[in-house]
């Protein structure tokens, strides 16, 4: 496995802290703007215009943060998908054109993905080329074994601790190593 679960999992707990605070917060602010804007207790100057104001932007500042944050979710949501592929690979080298073909992505997509999931450290054991179109994957153990497939008796081969999809019935099974 290349996905970094550790790494996941506390982003997804800080995403939804950090969603729900900016939420909550702009939630109060819109009230806010509200009561100033009907409330009959203000004389609609321009002290309330300007605290309108400023607490429209800082709810806009939230709404954005909110945003982004979503987006960020978005982009990770890709990083399972990349994990199984690169997974299933058997020679440990995968061609970005390949990935994108699997994706239905355009291929800078893929590669700015891939970039940025490695470079962050949520996909792990795996090394990106600069200007080539490949991605080479490293595991723990570099060695290969020889496995027959447990439903049609075929002989694949897959990396020690890795997993892999057999190529004549298409069943997929994970190698452990004791």
């Amino acid at each position: 496995m290349y996905l970094n679960n550790a790494k996941m999992g506390a982003y997804k707990v800080a995403n939804g802290i950090i969603i729900a605070g900016c939420g909550v917060s702009a939630f109060i602010n819109l009230i806010f703007i509200l009561f100033i804007a009907t409330s009959n207790h203000f004389d609609h100057g321009l002290s309330e215009l300007i605290l309108c104001l400023i607490t429209f932007g800082l709810m806009s500042v939230k709404v954005g943060i909110i945003v982004w944050r979503a987006l960020m979710i978005h982009r990770l949501s890709k990083c399972r998908i990349y994990n199984s592929i690169i997974e299933e690979d058997h020679d440990g080298i995968i061609a970005y054109s390949s990935i994108a073909k699997m994706t239905g992505r355009p291929e800078y997509n893929v590669i700015r993905d891939i970039m940025w999931l490695v470079r962050e450290r949520y996909l792990i054991n795996v090394t990106v080329g600069r200007t080539a179109v490949r991605v080479d994957l490293l595991s723990d153990e570099r060695e290969f074994v020889t496995v027959a497939c447990p439903t049609c008796g075929a002989h694949i081969v897959i990396r020690k601790n890795g997993g892999g999809r057999c190529d004549h019935c298409g069943t997929f099974m994970r190698v452990k190593e004791n």
